[in-house]
């Protein structure tokens, strides 16, 4: 059967959009930032902001998996691998709550703004949503009940709390699920075939946001539409290893990932490719004063003693999305200009790897958690 005039013009658009991808891919890759920042005359960095402790969080008596805000910034959540959640006043440093989840074995958490909802998810393959229930000053905190039970088949590694009494989340086995929170109904499933997600942003980084995006065990960066269940808008240039963590930039079209091969890669969500490599692992010697890339002394070793990896764990974006601080597991924390891939502009060392530098939704606060012999967890304001 010979093909109709219909058919054969929907051929030929489809032709011409596949040449014209294939000509923003070539152009995306050959484009050079370098160059391009040089034309666009940008001001060099030459004030970093200085980054101070204002808490130090002391409360779990194990390491703690996750470091999660509020959409308020009011409270801090941590989860510890004992199986509390501590809820944080942020304001005053101290434990406004604390939450029992030892039979979920929390991994991660999501909480409401004034943290009356707090969703656990871990190893147990479930997420559980927990509500306060008020108590009187004298019967002390408010406790905590479990209220809905939202079934995985894997471990759930990422929750995120949207708009519209919505909730994502994604798991090892299951891919991502779109839920009813009240109904506690799947509504939507992104479905990862032989690949765990092991982390997902929305990509404004709002939770109106209908696009988002999940890292996984395979290096890949996928990126999915809330609207459109089951259909993969893109799959990026990815990674070598496992995609630790993804985080939009405020233009509302640019994000960044970080991986265990020690790269974090800059994308554009208009082409699949990667824009810029930014990855300098160290393994440094002492903890004397690293200030200055020209004179730092820092041993370079293929296994150097004591250190799990050189794994990029967590990236923050600074509000203008000019500043990158990457927390790698190589115990360092790496301050970036995105217009200079080639270097990194400033570098702290800490005593253990970085696993979280969780930067807060209105981008004035810091929470960074290094696994020292004692997990440390600190609340840092630029000064």
């Amino acid at each position: 059967m010979k093909p109709n005039d219909t058919e054969l013009k929907l051929l030929s658009e489809i032709m011409q959009l596949k040449m014209k991808l294939e000509l923003s891919r070539r152009a995306a890759r050959e484009s050079n930032l370098k160059g391009l920042v040089s034309d666009s005359s940008l001001p060099v960095y030459s004030d970093l902001p200085t980054l101070t402790p204002v808490f130090t969080l002391r409360a779990h008596s194990t390491k703690v998996h996750d470091v999660v805000w509020s959409d308020t910034d009011q409270y801090l959540l941590t989860v510890g691998a004992e199986g509390l959640i501590v809820v944080w006043d942020t304001t005053a440093g101290l434990i406004h709550n604390v939450l029992d989840g030892t039979s979920i074995q929390p991994v991660t958490a999501a909480s409401s703004g004034d943290a009356r909802q707090v969703f656990c998810g871990g190893l147990c393959a479930n997420v559980v949503l927990f509500q306060s229930i008020h108590q009187s000053a004298d019967e002390g905190y408010s406790i905590y009940e479990n209220q809905f039970v939202y079934e995985h088949s894997s471990q759930v590694n990422s929750i995120r709390l949207l708009a519209g009494s919505k909730l994502l989340t994604g798991a090892a086995n299951d891919g991502a699920l779109l839920w009813d929170i009240e109904s506690v109904k799947v509504t939507g499933r992104y479905a990862h075939n032989l690949c765990a997600i092991e982390c997902l942003s929305l990509l404004s980084g709002s939770e109106e946001a209908n696009i988002f995006l999940t890292g996984a065990s395979d290096g890949q960066i996928r990126q999915w539409d809330i609207r459109q269940p089951g259909s993969l808008v893109s799959v990026f240039e990815s990674h070598t290893s496992t995609v630790n963590c993804i985080r939009p930039l405020p233009n509302g079209y640019n994000f960044v990932s970080g991986s265990e091969d020690t790269e974090i890669h800059l994308y554009d969500t208009r082409t699949d490719v990667i824009l810029a490599t930014y990855s300098d692992p160290h393994y440094p010697v002492s903890h004397a004063s690293l200030t200055e890339p020209d004179t730092i002394s820092i041993a370079h070793s293929e296994d150097p003693p004591g250190f799990e990896s050189a794994g990029v764990s967590d990236i923050a974006v600074s509000p203008s999305g000019r500043l990158l601080i990457s927390g790698c597991k190589d115990w360092g924390v790496y301050y970036w200009d995105v217009a200079q891939p080639s270097r990194w502009i400033h570098y702290e060392a800490e005593i253990g790897p970085v696993i979280r530098v969780a930067m807060s939704n209105r981008k004035n606060a810091l929470a960074m958690m290094t696994w020292d012999p004692k997990t440390r967890i600190r609340i840092m304001r630029p000064h």
